[in-house]
């Protein structure tokens, strides 16, 4: 009894970093999205790869593990961040970490309860949902942060005569302080070592009588509707539904690739990680 799958599709593309940071999940207990992020100054201190990714894997793996457990999300989030705290304390090994440099990372997990879905949300990934009417749950804290960041990179008068870094570094002012706005109630929200940050989740249930189609995505993947424009937000979905995830990421990629040196279009990446997994649930009563 309870919420069943019927058809799902997962979606995990690397973009043009070394390593990929984002992680996806599902098991018959529920899914979910990682996007990770390293440190600003680029430093990777408890891997050889990325810290970013180290951090992303780590959840994956405990998620992958306790994703089955009673309680609540919201309880298995605070005993994740407990003990992957205390690794990375063992890992650094006495040396002392900038908050710049701590890795993080934004999460949407959904567990299936017996009519219900738990959702948590911490950072800028999003959980689509079709129960005959299309929803979004979002925090869009960061987004709002990042358009700043767009609005300043436009003002630069020679676009087109400067390298990708070149754009990026003449912001960097800015990202940096955005940066320091992690977990404060002034900026946003996002999984990283702070407990207080589950507090500030986005957090709840959603009945399911009959069917529902649900999605979860990293930024690397709304940035379809959110940035680029290519299809509406609350198209998202039904796109995914009827055209499929992998048309959607193959949209996006092919306008990055049209604007390869993010003139047209400034951005943080050339292409992003993107991540995606689309599920099609009954009630099985």
């Amino acid at each position: 009894m309870g919420l069943k799958i019927k058809n799902y599709s997962l979606l995990c593309n690397q973009g043009t970093a070394k390593y990929n940071e984002d992680a996806i999940g599902i098991t018959p207990f529920g899914l979910w999205v990682l996007d990770g992020a390293t440190g600003l100054n680029g430093k990777n201190i408890v891997s050889d790869e990325s810290d970013a990714r180290w951090y992303s894997q780590w959840w994956n793996n405990f998620l992958y593990k306790n994703i089955s457990s009673e309680n609540s999300l919201k309880e298995i989030v605070l005993d994740g961040i407990r003990k992957i705290k205390k690794e990375y304390k063992y890992l650094l090994d006495g040396r002392k970490v900038e908050k710049l440099d701590l890795p993080s990372s934004s999460i949407a997990i959904l567990k299936f309860r017996d009519n219900a879905i738990e959702y948590f949300l911490l950072g800028d990934c999003s959980f689509f949902y079709n129960d005959g009417e299309r929803k979004i749950i979002k925090d869009r804290s960061i987004c709002n942060l990042d358009d700043n960041v767009y609005k300043e990179m436009m003002k630069i008068s020679n676009l087109d005569e400067l390298t990708f870094n070149d754009i990026k570094d003449s912001v960097m002012d800015i990202i940096i302080e955005n940066r320091m706005k992690k977990n404060t109630k002034d900026g946003y929200w996002i999984l990283d070592f702070d407990e207080e940050a589950v507090k500030n989740s986005l957090y709840g249930q959603i009945e399911v009588n009959n069917e529902i189609k649900i999605m979860l995505a990293s930024d690397g993947f709304t940035c379809a509707s959110d940035r680029y424009g290519i299809l509406k937000e609350d198209e998202l979905i039904y796109v995914a539904e009827k055209m499929g995830i992998e048309y959607i990421a193959g949209q996006i990629r092919e306008f990055e690739e049209d604007d390869y040196k993010a003139i047209k279009m400034p951005r943080f990446k050339v292409m992003d990680d993107l991540s995606a997994v689309y599920v099609e649930l009954y009630n099985n009563r």
